[in-house]
């Protein structure tokens, strides 16, 4: 059986971003297939009536913590 990633990003999300740069040594390490899915997620959010995670200011908060770890 074959390993297959399906990656579903957004490089307007940092986290998506982030994400890519450990993949392709995943895959190396794993033997897996990475297969790139781009979305929209402003459209998604969009379409079933929901805000972006900056425009309500607790998510901001915690998104921009959360970025920062990730960076680290």
């Amino acid at each position: 059986m074959s390993k297959r990633v399906e990656f579903f990003y957004d490089y307007l999300s940092p986290f998506s971003y982030l994400a890519d740069t450990q993949l392709p040594e995943i895959a190396r390490r794993t033997g897996a297939e990475i297969a790139y899915r781009p979305i929209l997620m402003g459209a998604i959010m969009k379409s079933v009536g929901n805000a972006g995670p900056l425009s309500i200011p607790s998510k901001a908060a915690y998104n921009i913590a959360e970025f920062q770890r990730w960076a680290k």
